[in-house]
């Protein structure tokens, strides 16, 4: 443990003197580290294109911190490329780190105001990424993520999660169809979802999940368990909603709509 955190402690410093006497809070990269009863917690705050993030990401993969971490946070102020921001986190999911602490993993999700698409991708897609890091994750109850996971990240296996916060991003890669046929979540509790929000492009509704999977969720085993739905930018109509409360009536449900646009 002392080697890791002299070495996330030399990160800690190397970002601090990199700071500038003008730069605004928002733009100042920091790295926040807690050790307690044997376990690190890290929060990041930063640029995902930048050296520090990789950098973060090389200490991270190292058996000393991969074997302690416990919950990992990373967000940044709102920087991106062509409109995205990516958070590629393959290092994570490669080579021979194993996680088997990690309880909460936490990556920023877009917010209404963004100028960016904050997703997790090398480029543009998810690529299992997610899965990978789920596998090497056996005790994770609570993951936050700005894109859906693919279909491998239900064949993982069985895993503790209580809390799953999924958007969208560029592709909601059948998630909620693959949530309904999935098992390997019994102990899920709260499920918010984002729905596919390009609402600019030509064949946006194409590209959002169909009614029919949520009904097929709505009535599947691995939705039994939950007890919350925190549903964001849903494209059904409010018949469709009431439909679906109408099979689980027990199910608190909660609509949250954004929306933004551009005064020419």
């Amino acid at each position: 443990m002392r080697e890791a955190l002299e070495r996330l402690s030399d990160l800690q410093r190397r970002l601090a003197d990199a700071a500038e006497e003008t730069d605004l809070p928002e733009d100042l990269e920091r790295l926040c580290v807690t050790a307690a009863a044997g376990q690190l917690h890290l929060d990041f705050y930063g640029d995902p294109f930048e050296e520090a993030f990789q950098e973060l990401l090389a200490v991270i993969v190292t058996p000393e911190v991969s074997a302690a971490l416990a919950s990992l946070t990373l967000s940044g102020s709102d920087e991106g490329a062509n409109g995205t921001r990516n958070w590629d986190l393959s290092l994570l999911g490669e080579g021979d780190a194993l996680f088997p602490r990690l309880r909460a993993l936490s990556i920023q999700q877009t917010q209404p105001a963004d100028h960016n698409r904050s997703i997790i991708a090398a480029v543009y897609d998810e690529e299992g990424v997610l899965a990978r890091i789920l596998e090497r994750a056996p005790a994770l109850e609570s993951l936050v993520t700005p894109s859906a996971p693919d279909a491998e990240f239900f064949r993982v296996g069985g895993r503790p999660l209580r809390f799953l916060s999924v958007d969208a991003g560029y592709d909601t890669q059948g998630f909620i169809r693959n949530l309904a046929r999935s098992s390997c979540f019994p102990g899920l509790r709260c499920l918010e979802f984002g729905e596919y929000k390009e609402t600019y492009t030509d064949d946006y509704a194409e590209s959002c999940t169909p009614f029919p999977d949520y009904e097929e969720l709505f009535q599947s085993e691995a939705f039994q368990p939950v007890r919350r739905f925190v549903w964001r930018n849903p494209a059904c109509s409010t018949a469709e909603i009431g439909k679906l409360k109408a099979l689980r009536p027990d199910l608190q449900v909660l609509v949250v709509r954004t929306s933004a646009e551009y005064v020419r």
